[in-house]
């Protein structure tokens, strides 16, 4: 099978909006409200549907998918900082872990608490085969990442891309 840019693109598009559209079902239909790190994970996704589908219709430069792949490694990085958090190789963002500072006052723990959101990033809400949300994101992000990479430096090379002979 020849992988052109367009197809590239197409297929690239189509996996995050997968993931998005994974998300957003598990948020509505199984009610796991997303944390903090969750929202920030969708973001790249959001641009990557964006550029597949802006490089489909209006630009038409290979280097879309090299953007692709920027993206793609953000969504990557930001799901294993998220799986490092889960799994408390370091703590998360502010208001988003379970951390209390030892010396805190009461007005402040106070406030602190009424800040703190109700879904804790360190928390894992769902997972299949022993694998987090948050893994998955980023296991599927870079394989996104390296398709695209993949996909551009063969197209820039005027190579065919057979997968299946």
């Amino acid at each position: 099978m020849e992988i052109s840019y367009r197809k590239a693109l197409f297929f690239s598009g189509l996996a995050s909006l997968s993931l998005l559209v994974g998300a957003y079902s598990l948020e509505i239909f199984a009610q796991l409200e997303p944390c903090k790190l969750c929202i920030w994970q969708r973001w790249p996704h959001a641009i990557i549907v964006i550029l597949a589908l802006s490089g489909l219709g209006i630009i038409k430069n290979n280097e879309t998918l090299l953007l692709i792949c920027l993206s793609a490694i953000t969504a990557g990085t930001l799901g294993f900082y998220h799986t490092g958090v889960e799994q408390g190789w370091w703590s998360g963002p502010e208001g988003c872990s379970n951390q209390l500072e030892t010396e805190m006052n009461i007005p402040d723990l106070t406030t602190m608490l009424l800040a703190t959101p109700v879904v804790k990033c360190d928390q894992i809400a769902w997972s299949l085969l022993g694998i987090s949300m948050a893994s998955w994101n980023s296991i599927s992000s870079f394989s996104i990442a390296f398709f695209s990479f993949f996909c551009w430096h063969r197209i820039k090379k005027k190579r065919k891309i057979n997968f299946v002979k």
